[in-house]
């Protein structure tokens, strides 16, 4: 069997694994099958982009004797927590069916290959048969390093050819988001690609317009077999997915583009967050040390109308902590949760926008002596240093200094368990030391970053910043950001330690 599933990585994903491909999948798996194959792949949310990534790893490491495919991605968690949980996972199902279907205990997956935290070896041959990961990272370009097709034969007077032994060359490498991908970790792969036969799989959303991944479906396209994953030709994406993400972000938006339809962002020079730095914070985990002397600041974006939403976020120095949405806009009801959650997330102060409804909520939180701080978003901005961007009012002040924080502080959304908001986590608290990391909903984290790259951005007469308001963005007909109007409520300089005032530029 061995070699006709070598041959054709869709029947060995049938039957070996259980699968049943989807046409996208399938397409993949066979771009995958020739010696040398280069294959990148750009997919929206949902499209199954992993498991086929993980059916690959599993045809290459079974197919091919002492087959060595390392795998890497930006962070460890989209290894460990996503593509290692996929693994293990279509492990479990192939030797689930083995076992209904008679096959000796000795042939299972489990049986022939061990699996750890960051690798599958071959149990007879670990250190010549393997899958492996490795973080790549901008200071550590070597994730992809030291690796060689050990199919090569040599003869006298030519050149290297492939073995014959096991079908074809036994090194591919794999990488997940690749968008996320530093050049450096490529160009030190280079040799090892240009092993003969060696394969390489690239996937990933196209977060960035520019890079490795980005140039092999555009400049260097004919070097690759590029591919295109878009979410409405999957059957296992929801068709309304793409439909709420118009409503909430517009047609033309970035995040429709990269999310849905698998297509890189535009260009859009009006835009004051771009997408990719939003989304990267989606990926961060939690610092394995979180500094103590972090504020805990609790944002409040109060409703105005009707499809409003009141939001309460949690953010402690570089991390957004928690989030929590509601409908509500009666003033007590929404200072008493203000109060209750300051409690339970250990908030030091509360930030209110008090234009209109806020400030009923404010005036409570005074009364009832809770640690409250008054945001006129409407005020002017304050000055900055020269040379420094300045925005017109203090709202436009305040996404400058959430846009700086993301550029510049590497933020991390934290997910629950305090895993990062585009993993998987399991708990629901996260204890690390007295700092409680409650975590935010991956739905919610996923919001957060799309609201944060829609906003446009214009300068007024005197070069001052200016972001587009909520009303403005209601009749592009999109929805209020109100989650990233909650966190930039956190960046308002407060008054001095042990003092809560108004304050006013």
């Amino acid at each position: 069997m061995r070699g006709l599933w070598r041959a054709d990585p869709v029947l060995y994903a049938r039957q070996r694994l259980g699968m049943v491909p989807t046409a996208q999948q399938a397409g993949l798996l066979s771009a995958i099958a020739p010696a040398g194959a280069k294959v990148t792949v750009r997919a929206g949310h949902g499209v199954g982009k992993t498991t086929a990534t993980a059916a690959a790893i599993w045809w290459h490491l079974e197919c091919f004797d002492y087959s060595k495919t390392p795998c890497t991605a930006p962070t460890a968690s989209q290894l460990e927590q996503i593509l290692w949980s996929e693994l293990a996972r279509l492990r479990r199902r192939a030797d689930a069916r083995a076992q209904g279907t008679g096959l000796p205990a000795a042939l299972r997956l489990e049986a022939l290959f061990a699996v750890s935290g960051r690798a599958i070896a071959d149990r007879g041959t670990p250190r010549e048969w393997f899958v492996v990961a490795r973080t790549a990272r901008r200071d550590q370009p070597d994730a992809l390093q030291g690796f060689h097709a050990s199919d090569i034969d040599l003869e006298a007077g030519a050149g290297p050819r492939l073995s014959a032994k096991s079908g074809g060359a036994a090194l591919m490498f794999v990488i997940e988001e690749a968008s996320g991908v530093p050049d450096a970790v490529f160009e030190v792969a280079e040799g090892a690609l240009s092993s003969p036969g060696a394969r390489l799989l690239m996937v990933g959303n196209p977060t960035r317009n520019t890079g490795f991944f980005a140039r092999s479906h555009k400049r260097d396209r004919a070097s690759f077999t590029a591919l295109r994953l878009r979410c409405a030709d999957s059957p296992l994406v929801d068709p309304g997915y793409r439909a709420g993400l118009v409503r909430k972000y517009g047609a033309e938006s970035n995040v429709v583009r990269v999310r849905a339809d698998g297509a890189f962002p535009r260009q859009d020079d009006d835009v004051l967050i771009a997408l990719e730095t939003a989304e990267a914070a989606l990926a961060r985990p939690l610092p394995a040390r979180m500094a103590t002397e972090d504020e805990r600041r609790l944002g409040v974006d109060v409703a105005r109308f009707g499809d409003d939403r009141t939001v309460f976020l949690l953010r402690i120095g570089p991390v957004v902590g928690a989030i929590e949405v509601t409908a509500g806009r009666d003033t007590m009801a929404v200072a008493g949760r203000a109060r209750r959650l300051a409690e339970i997330w250990r908030a030091g102060r509360i930030y209110v926008d008090e234009i209109g409804v806020g400030a009923g909520v404010v005036d409570r939180l005074r009364e009832d002596g809770a640690p409250v701080v008054a945001v006129n978003v409407a005020a002017s901005a304050p000055e900055r240093a020269a040379g420094e961007e300045r925005g017109r009012l203090l709202r436009d002040h305040l996404w400058l200094m959430v846009r700086g924080w993301l550029r510049d502080e590497a933020p991390v959304f934290a997910g629950p368990g305090g895993g990062p908001a585009s993993g998987s986590a399991a708990g629901l608290l996260s204890g690390m030391g007295s700092c409680l990391v409650p975590g935010v909903d991956a739905d919610l984290a996923q919001d957060l970053a799309g609201e944060l790259a829609t906003p446009r951005y214009a300068f007024d007469g005197s070069g001052r910043v200016v972001v587009e308001s909520k009303d403005a963005m209601k009749r592009r007909g999109l929805r209020s950001p109100d989650l990233a109007d909650a966190l930039a409520l956190t960046f308002h300089e407060a008054a001095a330690a042990g003092r809560v005032a108004k304050l006013r530029w």
